[in-house]
C-alpha cells in the first residue's frame, strides 16, 4: 500500500442467524491521492498479490482478536476480499466478508470481544442485524449505540476510544 493512502472511515455489519451463525462485512473507505488502487484493478497479477496479502494480514489481526459466544472463543474466518473504488479513483474501499460460528443456548446469549483499546483514526459505524423477534438485553462499549428493535447501530467518531471489552447480551424470543 501506497504510503499516502489514508483511512477515511469504516464500517461493519453483521447478520446473525438463530443458530448463532455471524456474517460481518467489514469495509474501509481510504483517500488515496495517487491512485495506487485504482492502478491496481487495471493489473490482475498486482490485483491478486494485494488480495492475498490483505487476507493474510486482516487474518492475523482477527486471530488476535478474542471474540466468545457464550463464553466460548471462536474463530473467525475470511471468506472474502475485494478492492474497489467509490465512484473517484482516489476513494478506494476495501471489503472483507468473515464468518464465525458460535453454540446457541436457551435465553440469554453473550457476545463479548477483547482487542486492543486505541484511539479511532477515523469515523466508525458498526450496525448488528439479528432476527426479528430478537431482544437486545444490555450492550458494554465505549462506543455510541443505539438499539432499535432486533438492531443495534454503534459508532465512534475519529479520536474517540475504541475496543477494549465490549459485549452484548441478547435473546431470540421464539425459536
Amino acid at each position: 500500500m501506497d504510503s499516502r493512502v489514508k483511512p477515511l472511515f469504516a464500517s461493519s455489519y453483521f447478520t446473525i442467524s438463530r443458530k448463532c451463525q455471524f456474517y460481518q462485512i467489514i469495509s474501509y473507505d481510504y483517500a488515496d491521492p495517487d491512485g495506487y488502487y485504482e492502478r491496481l484493478l487495471h493489473d490482475s497479477m498486482a490485483f491478486a498479490k494485494e488480495v492475498e496479502m490483505l487476507s493474510i494480514n486482516m487474518q492475523k489481526y482477527l486471530d488476535a482478536e478474542q471474540i466468545f459466544i457464550n463464553g466460548q472463543r471462536v474463530k473467525q474466518e475470511i471468506l472474502h476480499v475485494d478492492i474497489g473504488l467509490r465512484g473517484a479513483a482516489d476513494v478506494p474501499y476495501l471489503r472483507w466478508v468473515v464468518f464465525f460460528q458460535g453454540q446457541h443456548q436457551l435465553g440469554v446469549n453473550t457476545l463479548a470481544s477483547n482487542v486492543e483499546e486505541e484511539t479511532s483514526e477515523y469515523d466508525i459505524e458498526v450496525l448488528y442485524l439479528w432476527p426479528k423477534d430478537t431482544e437486545i438485553k444490555e450492550v458494554i462499549t465505549p462506543m455510541e449505540f443505539e438499539i432499535r428493535g432486533p438492531l443495534l447501530l454503534v459508532w465512534s467518531r475519529k479520536g474517540d476510544l475504541v475496543g477494549g471489552y465490549e459485549e452484548v447480551k441478547f435473546e431470540f424470543k421464539s425459536s
